[in-house]
């Protein structure tokens, strides 16, 4: 039974934890702890200007927090993040709901047997008027997604939350691009040590609902994201997780060539299709749970 009351504390600290606002920076006191991911190669798109350094992701208070520390280049590039809840998808991604032009991935398989539902694509830039950032969220093998332009009014960094549509309850967002650190230029083997110790990027908030989450112990979020080019079909080589070292861009075909489409098979590029993120005990039920194990200790 020690065991047991053991376990129960360790989740109620895990979900009790003081989380910080969604703010584009991973701190030691906002309850991500240690990376999901960290980057395998140096970045082909650009040092500071494109690359994904570490994966951070935490379950709290009914939302799925994920953070990508990095750079996104503001020329709309896309960062594209998938994510598989449930019963998932598919494995090959279908071209629906194409949003953003996504289509243009259609035949692109994913690693691992990941089968992702839910794609958000977020881009930033300046588009002759004004700069931005944009982000898109949609439910993949159907004709539902929301668009959100300019969520942070005027400027391509900064911290916001969209509107409403597909998502019933916002999405928060940050972006903090001043990271001139972790993997550098190339295709070699990144140094993980200082992709590790960047601690700004791109962080997101998304209801666990929104998720088709009901926030049960059990449940689970995995994730795969990557720097894709404006058009959706020239990938760089920045994957979390990783890529297998060395590696260039891989393009169109896999080789950094274009063809128009990303047709690729990632089964061939990365040992680990995604990352698995756990659904915890939600606070007041953990409470629950040992206050009825306490007392029967006591009535012993």
């Amino acid at each position: 039974m020690r065991v047991s009351v053991c376990a129960l504390s360790a989740v109620i600290l895990a979900a009790g934890s003081v989380h910080g606002q969604v703010d584009g920076t991973v701190s030691g006191g906002d309850g991500y702890g240690a990376p999901y991911a960290v980057q395998t190669v140096e970045t082909g798109f650009g040092d500071n200007f494109s690359e994904v350094n570490a994966a951070y992701a935490r379950v709290a208070n009914g939302r799925f927090y994920l953070a990508l520390t990095g750079n996104i280049e503001a020329n709309f590039n896309k960062l594209e993040i998938f994510l598989q809840t449930g019963a998932g998808g598919t494995n090959v991604f279908t071209g629906t709901p194409g949003n953003d032009g996504a289509g243009t991935m259609t035949g692109l398989t994913f690693a691992g047997g990941f089968s992702p539902n839910y794609h958000l694509i977020a881009r930033r830039g300046f588009d002759g008027m004004q700069s931005r950032f944009d982000l898109d969220f949609a439910q993949l093998n159907t004709a539902n997604f929301s668009s959100y332009g300019n969520v942070f009014g005027g400027q391509d960094f900064g911290q916001g939350a969209t509107g409403t549509g597909l998502n019933l309850s916002a999405i928060e967002l940050a972006y903090n691009g001043s990271n001139n650190a972790g993997v550098l230029g190339g295709s070699g083997p990144a140094n993980q040590a200082a992709a590790a110790a960047v601690t700004t990027g791109l962080e997101l908030s998304i209801a666990l609902a929104d998720l088709g989450l009901q926030d049960l112990v059990g449940e689970t979020i995995c994730v795969m994201a990557f720097v894709n080019n404006q058009g959706h079909n020239y990938a760089s080589n920045q994957f979390l997780p990783g890529l297998n070292a060395p590696q260039g861009n891989l393009g169109g075909d896999g080789t950094g060539g274009f063809t128009g489409g990303l047709a690729l098979n990632l089964g061939q590029f990365m040992s680990e299709g995604y990352f698995v993120v756990p659904v915890p005990a939600p606070a007041s039920a953990s409470l629950l749970a040992l206050g009825g194990l306490l007392v029967a200790r006591r009535r012993r």
